[in-house]
């Protein structure tokens, strides 16, 4: 068989799907029973304006056709919805059906004019108070029975190939981040872990000492940085250089967690023990680089100070825990800066699978207690 031939069918026998179109009417049934979920570990949070919501309604009423909406099928038979959040959450909002992370309805608003249906500012689906503002029924029906497009990935599909299709599936103004995809696939595995981890990145202390950007929290950077500590912590980074940085991640928790390496008991003991001395001992300036000419930490969170303190800190706790070593950890977190191995791994060009190897492997002689 001809090589490409065989990798296109052993890639395809990886890959389950299937597809079939549906009414919104259909959609908000399973959407009411439960059955539909929509995750906000999936994607972000609701966030389309609502001229945009508009839009979708305008488009709908006018017959055009909207992408299809990609959900996944989970051991129960329940779809939670992988690609396609913002156009169903605007349509279960708009019908006044959409519930919040605490099940509560959440509000509905008026349309605002559109390009080609202008009389629909101020429209909402059903005012039976004041007919001007509403939709008609023969308009509510045309829209309930409405088609879109279902593609249902099966539950049976290779978790690396699931990994690939969201990144694919990823396009368009409100792009994924690569935790956000991770968070999916954590989900979908193993949803006990997932949610420790959440647990883990919500502790204050951990937060308080990770002072990151907007951006950064609003992309998951707090779930990142969990990840990237039980990579740390558990991986053996017997992996290629090359690899993608992004990609080893995701690989690697996910074996880490299929593996049942993690006693969470333990390890989250052991996590709150680190980022309370972090936090006691250098508050938010421990990931920070330090400038020995103006005597302060200075910038962001650098992720080559979280790769090399944290291995040796961590096999060390129990000694930095002591009142009276304090001095040493900050003197020692101060000196990283200047340390030749340190800036041979994070120099221009390394890349970031390399700089992670090297970083935890020097930080076992960086931390090391001299008897």
């Amino acid at each position: 068989m001809d090589k490409l031939q065989k990798e296109i069918e052993d890639m395809s026998k990886s890959i389950k799907t299937d597809s079939y179109p549906m009414s919104i009417g259909e959609i908000i049934n399973v959407y009411n029973d439960g059955d539909l979920v929509i995750n906000p570990e999936y994607q972000r949070l609701f966030r389309w304006d609502m001229s945009q919501q508009s839009s979708l309604i305008e488009s709908i009423l006018l017959g055009i056709p909207l992408p299809p909406i990609y959900v996944y099928q989970t051991q129960e038979g329940k779809w939670n919805l992988i690609d396609g959040q913002q156009r169903l959450s605007t349509i279960l909002k708009f019908v006044g059906v959409l519930k919040d992370k605490d099940n509560n309805l959440v509000k509905n608003e008026a349309l605002v004019k559109t390009k080609f249906l202008p009389s629909l500012k101020d429209k909402i689906w059903e005012n039976k108070d004041d007919e001007d503002k509403s939709l008609t029924g023969a308009q509510r029906r045309y829209i309930k029975r409405s088609k879109i497009d279902i593609v249902i990935i099966d539950k049976a599909s290779d978790k690396f190939a699931q990994y690939e299709m969201f990144q694919r599936l990823n396009t368009g103004g409100s792009q994924l981040s690569s935790q956000e995809i991770r968070n999916c696939l954590l989900i979908m595995n193993d949803p006990i872990s997932a949610g420790y981890f959440k647990k883990l990145s919500e502790y204050e202390n951990f937060m308080k000492s990770l002072p990151l950007s907007e951006r950064d929290q609003d992309q998951q950077g707090y779930m990142e940085q969990v990840v990237r500590y039980f990579v740390i912590r558990y991986s053996r980074l017997d992996v290629d250089d090359s690899e993608n940085y992004n990609e080893f991640l995701t690989n690697e928790i996910l074996r880490i967690v299929e593996s049942g390496s993690i006693n969470f008991n333990n390890e989250e003991s052991i996590f709150k023990r680190v980022f309370n001395l972090i936090y006691r001992v250098l508050d938010e300036d421990c990931f920070k680089k330090y400038s020995s000419e103006k005597s302060k930490f200075l910038g962001p969170v650098l992720v080559g100070a979280y790769e090399v303190i944290l291995p040796g800190l961590i096999k060390n706790l129990d000694y930095f825990e002591k009142d009276d070593k304090s001095d040493e950890l900050i003197s020692l977190v101060k000196s990283i800066y200047t340390k030749a191995e340190y800036l041979d791994a994070v120099r221009r060009g390394v890349r970031p699978v390399t700089r992670l190897k090297k970083l935890v492997a020097y930080s076992e002689e960086l931390f090391r207690i001299e008897n």
